[in-house]
């Protein structure tokens, strides 16, 4: 039996039982370890391993496993966020069902409402889409833009008053 063959008999069992601690699955956990000896394997010859074998391979497993768990958190909030999307839709979808012309009614809304933030000023209304469409934080836009906090919250209650006086006459328009 070559050297390889006795190393993966050897380390197989117990890196996958130290991989399974993390991802909670045995086939994940497995793959994981496999995925170690391949890349152990593919670089054999140019591989310069600077601890001990056990340390690397267990090192290997924990970063291939904590790399998983991140991919799986990273998948977690993009389905959330698909999921909230979807209940939009639904909801959207529900009201409209109440009366037929009631989506056009409120596709004309959301045209008026976008024409109504193109018509803020552009400062403005580049903070008030990081804020709303962005859903970035106060802080986060100040940072970004290099302005205050206080700055970010004038020109989103600027954009609120201008999107309120343009919207409600329309509104009151249409309910007529």
């Amino acid at each position: 039996m070559d050297s390889f063959s006795q190393m993966y008999e050897r380390f197989f069992s117990p890196l996958c039982l130290f991989a399974y601690r993390y991802t909670g699955r045995k086939d994940i956990a497995e793959e994981i370890v496999q995925e170690v000896f391949l890349k152990l394997w593919r670089e054999r010859e140019v591989i310069e391993i600077h601890s001990n074998l056990r340390s690397y391979l267990f090192t290997s497993v924990r970063n291939g496993a904590l790399n998983y768990i991140k991919h799986l958190m990273i998948e977690k909030e993009f389905n959330a966020k698909a999921v909230i999307e979807y209940q939009k839709k639904i909801n959207y979808l529900e009201v409209s069902q109440e009366d037929g012309s009631s989506i056009l009614i409120a596709l004309e809304y959301e045209k008026l409402l976008i024409d109504a933030i193109e018509k803020l000023p552009p400062r403005c209304r580049k903070i008030f889409e990081m804020s709303r469409k962005e859903e970035m934080k106060h802080s986060e836009i100040a940072q970004k833009l290099n302005i205050s906090v206080n700055t970010v919250q004038k020109q989103i209650s600027i954009a609120i008053e201008k999107l309120h006086s343009y919207f409600v006459p329309v509104i009151r328009k249409h309910s007529k």
